[in-house]
Formats: structure tokens, sequence, C-alpha cells
């Protein structure tokens, strides 16, 4: 496990590295704000660090984030070289971190989805059991 605190230009933040049981890399960034002092980080290990790595585990998806690999084919010299041109002009990620940290933040986006949608579907049947015992005690006439 490794912990790396940095200033971005504006706030300061901590990257946390570390692999898991099965050897699986995972990075987590955490906002500090301002400058943190040694203190600051020494409490952040002691308290926050296991229950955010825990929270990390836990929201991590099971299959749905894993690429699966294509099949080599033998592409045409002329579109190999407009594929080639097309990844120059795409921005790099140049750190297995960052890989991790946008995965991570895309399978809480898709589990943050899921939980709305269920939550709406909870609302909605909520509401219609409300409509539909105002109308059966309407129909009773009281």
């Amino acid at each position: 496990m490794k912990l790396t605190v940095f200033f971005d230009g504006s706030f300061w933040y901590g990257l946390i590295e570390y692999s898991d049981f099965q050897n699986n890399y995972r990075a987590i960034k955490y906002l500090f704000g301002k400058e943190p002092k040694d203190v600051e980080i020494i409490d952040f290990i002691d308290n926050h660090l296991l229950s955010l790595i825990a929270k990390n585990d836990k929201l991590k998806l099971s299959n749905n984030c894993v690429k699966k690999q294509q099949s080599i084919k033998k592409l045409n010299p002329k579109r190999m070289r407009r594929e080639i041109n097309r990844a120059k002009k795409r921005p790099v990620l140049s750190t297995k971190s960052q890989l991790a940290i946008s995965e991570s933040r895309s399978s809480n986006q898709l589990i943050k989805h899921h939980n709305s949608k269920l939550e709406k579907a909870a609302s909605k049947q909520r509401k219609f059991e409300i409509k539909q015992e105002k109308k059966y005690q309407k129909h009773k006439g009281h």
C-alpha cells in the first residue's frame, strides 16, 4: 500500500495505491483541501484509510467492467495509419493509478444509477398504494 500526497494546482490530494488479495491493482483519490500537516495525514491513515478502502471494495462491480480481448486481425495499411493517428490525438492516461481511478469512477456511476432507479420505482409504488387507499376510502363513502 502506498499513499502519495500531491498538489494539483488548486487542492491537495492523497493517492492511495494498493493491491487486493487477488492481486488486482486499485487506486483511490482522496481530497485533503488545504495543505495537510503531518498530524492530519497520520490521523487520516489511522482513522479513515481502512474505511475508505472498504467502501471502495464494496462498490467494485463484478464482471461488468472487465474488457474482453479482441482477436487480432490483419489490418489494411491505410486503416492502420488512420488508427495510429487517431490514437495520437487522444489524450493519454499516463499512469496505472489514473486508469484505476477512472474505472472506479465509472463503476460508482453505474451503481448510483442502479440505486436511483430502485428508489424511483419504490417511490412510484408507494404513491400508487396511497392512491389506491384513497380510492378505496372514497368508494366506502367515508
